[in-house]
């Protein structure tokens, strides 16, 4: 829903219908933006503008339960210190159930236990025009199944680069799984690059930053 105001709200101004807009996604984010341009892309709803998109590390397919220590109980802890640092906003929940999972979801140990405790308080938009809002699914495997991209990808109606490293630890083996869903359009232009591990390839030229690696990332060194 987000990602969707925004591109039409940057769309909206644009004062030539003619100057293209690229929509660019890493990681779930890449997910996300697939999981648009297809929901558009088959409603026909797609801005003019938008000529194009880039997924980077996209898993195309999501189901939390199916990751491994450690990186289960890493991304839980990080959607948790997400969830403490809005802390203001969830203290003010009213609904018992809604403080519940919440209470569920801080307790558990794994980003899959995780997703099934908020699954049926999330918010989400129907995948069908016109997108309308909805609350909540049925459980973790619902939401899961709602969330991948790769039921979409065949209804991309322009140009999609996907960019997926052989060593990422993450998301290859997801993304391999359903690859077959992206080379079927020809929309959609698949790229293995043979490392980069997850979104690595964002890194900066080793010949910057400081003795300990830090320094401006690839992206603002090609932007800014």
């Amino acid at each position: 829903g987000d990602l969707r105001v925004t591109i039409h709200a940057v769309a909206s101004r644009m004062v030539d219908d003619a100057v293209p807009l690229f929509v660019v996604g890493n990681s779930l984010g890449a997910n996300l933006i697939t999981k648009y341009l297809g929901e558009e892309g088959r409603a026909g709803t797609l801005p003019p503008n938008v000529a194009g998109g880039i997924s980077l590390g996209n898993p195309l397919q999501i189901h939390s339960h199916n990751m491994h220590f450690p990186w289960a109980e890493l991304l839980g802890m990080g959607v948790k210190k997400m969830i403490l640092m809005h802390w203001r906003a969830f203290r003010g929940a009213t609904s018992l159930d809604h403080r519940a999972a919440i209470r569920k979801a801080l307790l558990s140990r794994t980003i899959g236990q995780l997703d099934c405790a908020l699954a049926p308080h999330m918010i989400r938009n129907n995948p069908e025009y016109p997108f309308e809002v909805r609350v909540g699914y049925e459980d973790g495997e619902a939401y899961w199944d709602d969330a991948s991209s790769h039921k979409y990808v065949q209804f991309v109606s322009v140009p999609l680069l996907k960019v997926t490293a052989q060593d990422d630890f993450l998301v290859y083996n997801s993304s391999m799984r359903k690859m077959s869903h992206c080379l079927e359009n020809p929309n959609v232009l698949v790229v293995r690059t043979k490392c980069g591990g997850h979104l690595g390839w964002q890194e900066a030229p080793p010949d910057t930053g400081n003795a300990f690696g830090f320094g401006t990332s690839w992206a603002d060194m090609a932007t800014t």
